[in-house]
C-alpha cells in the first residue's frame, strides 16, 4: 500500500481561501496532488495556469473533456479512482 501526501492549495487573495476543484460544479477543495500545467496564448503573450482538482477522476475528466464532455478516456471508465 502506497501513501500519498496531498496538500490544500491556498489563493494568494486577500482572503486567503483554499482553492476549489476545477471541475465542472464539485464543490470540494482541490489539492496540489491533483494538479495539471495548461498552456495558453500564443508567444510573446503565453501564459500557464495551474488547475487543481479533487481527484485523478475529476482531473480526467478535465482533460479529456474537449473530445466527450462528462466522459473518461479507456482504461479509466471501470477504474475507482
Amino acid at each position: 500500500m502506497s501513501l500519498q501526501l496531498a496538500r490544500k492549495v491556498i489563493s494568494i487573495g486577500p482572503a486567503h481561501d483554499y482553492i476549489m476543484c476545477s471541475w465542472d460544479d464539485c464543490e470540494r477543495y482541490g489539492v496540489m496532488l491533483y494538479g495539471v500545467r495548461i498552456p495558453y496564448g500564443v508567444p510573446p503573450h503565453d501564459y500557464t495556469v495551474i488547475h487543481v482538482f479533487c481527484s485523478e477522476r475529476h482531473k480526467q475528466y478535465f482533460l479529456h473533456g474537449h473530445v466527450h464532455y462528462g466522459k473518461l478516456p479507456p482504461g479509466y471508465r471501470l477504474s475507482v479512482l
